[in-house]
């Protein structure tokens, strides 16, 4: 079923004219054949083929030479074919149009059109129209040659592979040679397995290499895993070897577990060992998981044991779950601790989310305890939210409750004012309230007003107002200009006037212009 959907897709993207032929929004009619051309064309629209054939066969009498009548004789065709005339008779209509039009906008969608009828006039048993077909096969625009092979995929036999393989061998066109490789990885023949594996590692164009791999893994076979098993094993472009192993993890072959695990500890190249890490992580069963266990403990490269954290957080079981938790509190290398944080965070999906705040507090790693703050947040549940309002308000270490607090402002969004504020009033650091004020300013809204305002007016500390000048300097609004002209004149501070005179001057609205004019002239407000 996939592999049909992919072709269909595939031959949408190829003929998107055809599916959904040119022509459709016409500009408005500007006389009397444009208004006649439209008034046919609406007859297509509404599927009214019977009338819109004879109307466009008024529309080429009426108007032979207008701008519109190869339009018009393009969508005669169409509807005549829609009214399932004989299919030699709409074949002839298109042939003369491509012939009478070479030009025009619609002759790529005629030919498309032509070679389908004329494949089902051959299969028919007519073999006349053969010779059209192959001459247009034989022609140099490739883009209606490939059309041609979509439509023989769809007799599936010999004849249409090795045409296939023919026009490949023949093409110097990168992009035509990569829709090739897509039309031969939907061939079941045995002949199809063995020249994707040499494209792949033969094709002059790196695009072309990767697409052949792809292929190959839609392929579904063992003959597909073993060619795709030979091109990592062998001195391709790293890339393409790259390809060829996410390929084996999406086969989701537990066959492939050893293969997988042997690259990630012995290949030199870490993109290519990484990747194995990844592909395992496809593989969800308990083989995969131990394969990721041993690369963890076994690999060379701390960016390959970094992959198999990541792919046994992938692996989401309790088992798993339990190893991240032990490399997270007790492994050497600090970057690695940080990493098994992370990874927990998908391992927890559909658990309970105690693991995190329990290595929080069991590690002496502040950077393991930021890394904490930082992935609980991704949990956005209660439970996460009530932990991180606990570290901002009340955690000794500054910069973690800080931390806490700017995790906890990225995991509610706009609707953490009153949150904000409620921090402010509870937590004793002044840097944790700084960086409130600075989440409230940033907000903004009609609700950050307010509670700025408020602050300004009942806060002692001249630090936490000044803090409440700059972020209303950021609000742009004649609310926050009139709040800062009080700021102006009423602080007792002078350091806290001075930044409501600068914050002023940040917004610089006429309304700030004109406070600011006030100030110099001593006018009171």
């Amino acid at each position: 079923m996939l592999k049909h959907i992919a072709c269909l897709i595939g031959f949408l993207l190829l003929f998107g004219n055809a599916a959904f032929p040119a022509g459709w929004g016409e500009p408005a009619p500007q006389d009397k054949a444009s208004q006649a051309y439209q008034d046919a064309y609406n007859l297509i629209l509404d599927e009214k083929w019977k009338e819109a054939a004879a109307a466009f066969e008024q529309v080429l009498s009426q108007y032979p030479r207008s701008a519109w009548s190869d339009g018009a004789g393009f969508w005669q065709c169409y509807a005549r074919e829609k009214l399932n005339e004989a299919p030699e008779k709409v074949f002839d209509c298109y042939y003369d149009f491509i012939k009478s039009y070479p030009s025009s906008k619609w002759v790529d969608d005629a030919k498309s059109n032509l070679i389908r009828i004329g494949l089902q006039l051959v299969k028919s048993g007519k073999k006349e129209y053969e010779a059209i077909i192959n001459s247009v096969r034989q022609s140099d625009n490739e883009e209606i040659a490939l059309a041609a092979l979509y439509a023989l995929q769809e007799i599936g036999d010999e004849r249409a592979l090795q045409a296939v393989l023919d026009l490949y061998d023949r093409s110097s066109n990168p992009a035509v040679r990569g829709k090739i490789v897509y039309v031969l990885g939907d061939f079941e023949s045995p002949r199809v397995v063995p020249r994707l594996a040499e494209i792949a590692a033969q094709d002059p164009d790196p695009a072309v290499r990767k697409k052949a791999v792809y292929a190959l893994e839609n392929q579904e076979s063992t003959e597909a895993a073993a060619a795709l098993k030979k091109i990592v094993a062998s001195d391709a472009d790293p890339e393409v070897r790259k390809s060829a192993l996410y390929a084996l993890g999406g086969s989701s072959d537990p066959a492939l577990i050893g293969f997988l695990r042997e690259i990630a500890i012995t290949s030199p190249e870490p993109s290519l060992a990484k990747a194995a890490a990844h592909s395992l992580s496809e593989i969800e069963n308990s083989e995969a998981e131990q394969a990721l266990q041993y690369i963890l403990k076994n690999a060379p490269s701390p960016e390959v044991r970094k992959a198999a954290l990541y792919a046994l957080g992938e692996q989401k079981s309790a088992s798993a779950l339990s190893i991240l938790r032990e490399v997270a509190l007790k492994d050497n290398d600090p970057a690695l601790r940080k990493a098994a944080v992370y990874a927990i965070v998908n391992a927890e999906e559909n658990r309970p989310g105690d693991i995190l705040p329990e290595i929080f507090k069991a590690s002496s790693d502040p950077e393991v305890q930021k890394a904490v703050l930082y992935a609980i947040a991704e949990e956005e549940n209660r439970a996460a939210q009530d932990f991180l309002y606990t570290i901002a308000v009340s955690n000794p270490d500054e910069k973690l409750a800080e931390t806490a607090l700017y995790s906890l402002s990225d995991m509610l969004g706009d609707e953490n004012i009153d949150l904000l504020i409620d921090i402010m009033g509870s937590t004793k650091s002044a840097r944790v309230r700084k960086a409130a004020l600075h989440q409230i300013g940033d907000a903004g809204g009609a609700r950050a007003l307010p509670a700025l305002s408020t602050i300004l007016k009942q806060e002692k500390d001249p630090e936490i107002r000044r803090a409440a000048v700059y972020a209303l300097g950021d609000q742009e609004s004649k609310e926050a200009v009139a709040i800062l002209a009080e700021v102006v004149k009423n602080d007792p501070s002078l350091n806290v006037r001075k930044a409501a005179i600068d914050a002023l001057g940040r917004i610089g609205t006429p309304e700030a212009q004109k406070a600011l004019m006030e100030v110099l002239e001593n006018k009171p407000q």
